[in-house]
C-alpha cells in the first residue's frame, strides 16, 4: 500500500515471483504502439504494476506485490 505510484522502478516482493524490479505505470507510458497491438491490451491507459527481470518482463498478473522496498544507490566509483 506504501509503494510509489508515479512510476519509480522499486525491488517488489511477491511468495510466487520472488523479487522483481518493478514499477506502477501505464502500459500507454512505456510500451512502442506496435506492442501495444501485438499485445492487445484491453486498457492501455489503466496503470498497474509491470515488472522486468532478466529474461523478460510483463504485466505482475496474480496480485499485488506483498513488500517493497526502493532500489539500492548505485557503486560510488
Amino acid at each position: 500500500e506504501s509503494a510509489p505510484r508515479d512510476g519509480t522502478e522499486i525491488l517488489v516482493w511477491r511468495e510466487d515471483a520472488g523479487w522483481l524490479l518493478a514499477r506502477w505505470i501505464a502500459p500507454c507510458d512505456f510500451l512502442h504502439e506496435t506492442e501495444l497491438e501485438r499485445l492487445e491490451l484491453k486498457d492501455t491507459e489503466e496503470p498497474d504494476w509491470f515488472y522486468a527481470d532478466f529474461i523478460s518482463g510483463g504485466r505482475l498478473d496474480g496480485g499485488n506485490p506483498t513488500h517493497w522496498q526502493p532500489m539500492p544507490d548505485p557503486p560510488k566509483t
